[in-house]
């Protein structure tokens, strides 16, 4: 008898499914919970890293797309001389700003160190000022006194600083022929980038949509002799017009012979600071932009500059984590959680936090 009985045990014991015992369910639950309060930890630590007081983070602030043209040897309205573009420079990195590329602010990518703030530098019209060459002891350098050689040397100076510009060009990138596709090579290996103005400085509004895609499409043809695989992906609008509401589109995206284009950021003449990416009334196809030259009133970069250093309180201040987006409490309801999923909200109140 006790022989069936444990044939019979073995039997039941056989039939009962492999797996984990009851025991071994709660112990991996407890683990999940463990790695689960762990993430939480991480993230708190995260948080805690960060000294708001002195920091004071605010993503949410505007920041300054700065509008160059002519760099020459005399002052004027559209000129900055190259003594007062190194001073701008300077400036702007002693009061904690740092270069980042115009395309990091539209796609909300901007990666910089904690406690400072974002700026975009732009040039219009691709002017030999900007980027020249000269014959130094029978070699060709880049002119130190162009805004290409200016960059270069600040960056040198500080390395935290930065190279980021864009420049905007026509049919005759730099009026140095001989060396255009030279110097569109070496702006993208400085980390530099070349935007739309139109093939021939066009006043968009007085054509229709042919014509705007082919001065368009142009400009990226260019680009493509020396750079096969770049997409010219942003506009400078030419005096700041745009075209009529019904052909408005072709500023944005066309194809024009076979070449297509298609801008994710549009560039204005404007008068004040852009929205940072991440505030809901941000638009990447309506960007302001401030006007760098020597006057102090409103539109003027040293009107902003000024202000900003007064009360930084409006100013973009990083927090140094570009998979978080913080800002101070009151100005969550301001953000746009919506184009940025993959990004996390942190907020911080003073008051609660000394």
């Amino acid at each position: 008898m006790k022989k069936y009985v444990t044939l019979f045990i073995l039997i039941i014991l056989a039939l009962i499914p492999l797996g984990c015992s009851d025991s071994e369910t709660v112990d991996n639950k407890a683990s999940s919970e463990i790695i689960d309060e762990d993430k939480e930890n991480q993230q708190t630590e995260i948080k805690s890293e960060l000294d708001y007081a002195k920091i004071q983070p605010n993503e949410a602030g505007q920041i300054m797309v700065l509008m160059y043209h002519s760099i020459a040897p005399e002052e004027g309205t559209w000129t900055r001389t190259p003594e007062n573009f190194r001073n701008d420079l300077e400036n702007l990195y002693h009061e904690g700003y740092r270069l980042v590329p115009l395309r990091d602010v539209i796609l909300g990518d901007i990666d910089i160190e904690a406690g400072k703030t974002p700026v975009v530098l732009t040039f219009d019209d691709g002017t030999l000022g900007h980027f020249n060459y000269i014959k130094k002891d029978g070699e060709l350098v880049i002119d130190p006194d162009s805004a290409v050689g200016i960059i270069l040397e600040i960056n040198e100076k500080y390395p935290d600083f930065g190279t980021a510009a864009t420049f905007y060009i026509n049919s005759n990138p730099f009026r140095q022929p001989e060396f255009a596709e030279r110097k569109l090579r070496d702006l993208v290996n400085f980390g530099m980038d070349i935007g739309n103005h139109t093939y021939n400085h066009m006043n968009m509004s007085e054509h229709g949509s042919k014509e705007i895609q082919k001065q368009m499409a142009k400009v990226q043809e260019l680009v493509n002799k020396s750079l096969p695989d770049y997409s010219v992906d942003t506009l400078a609008l030419p005096f700041g017009i745009w075209p009529q509401e019904q052909y408005r589109r072709f500023a944005i995206s066309g194809e024009y012979e076979g070449i297509t284009y298609e801008n994710i950021g549009v560039l204005e003449v404007g008068s004040h600071p852009s929205f940072s990416p991440f505030h809901k009334d941000f638009d990447p196809l309506s960007i302001p932009r401030v006007r760098a030259s020597y006057e102090e009133g409103y539109g003027h970069f040293k009107f902003f500059f000024n202000n900003y250093q007064k009360d930084p309180s409006n100013r973009y201040i990083s927090d140094g984590d570009s998979d978080y987006i913080t800002v101070p409490e009151e100005l969550e309801d301001k953000i746009d959680m919506d184009r940025f999923p993959d990004k996390k909200l942190r907020t911080y109140n003073l008051d609660k936090e000394q």
